[in-house]
This record gives C-alpha cells, structure tokens and sequence, in this order.
C-alpha cells in the first residue's frame, strides 16, 4: 500500500521523497484542501470509506498505508 500511495502523491501532487515515518500532516508539504483531496482519492480508488476521526489520529504516512490496508480487508470481508 505504502507504494500506490506513493504513486498516488507523485501523480497528484509531485511529491517523489517520501517515507513511513513521514508525518502526515506537515512532512508532506500538503494544506488541508490536498489532504482531503487525497483521501478522496484512496476512498475512490479502494471503494472504502475513511473515518474522519480515525483519519485525525493517523500521523505518519506509514500508520495511513496500515489503515487503508485493513479499510480493504474489512470491505472485502462485507463483500464476501
């Protein structure tokens, strides 16, 4: 997951540097607005559906690619 977020940013945004450890919120350069647009993106491209809360609490780049991770093990669960 860590490597189509990674696609996701260099497409979008043109951020080619990144780590696991990078923080979210202020390592990656972005405002608000292209944080949320992000999500819309992985919510778009996964069919999941990101918690606003559970969203607030992820700090690393590392910690989303998890979370995304089990959004898809969980909709692929319903799916079945």
């Amino acid at each position: 997951m860590f490597e189509e977020i990674g696609k996701i940013l260099k497409e979008e945004y043109g951020i080619v540097d990144i780590s696991r450890d990078m923080d979210v919120k202020g390592g990656l350069g972005l405002n608000s607005f292209d944080l949320m647009n992000l999500i819309c993106i992985v919510e778009e491209r996964y069919h999941i559906e990101i918690d606003e809360e559970q969203y607030r609490q992820l700090v690393t780049l590392g910690e989303m690619c998890d979370y995304v991770e089990l959004k898809i093990r969980e909709q692929r669960g319903k799916a079945g």
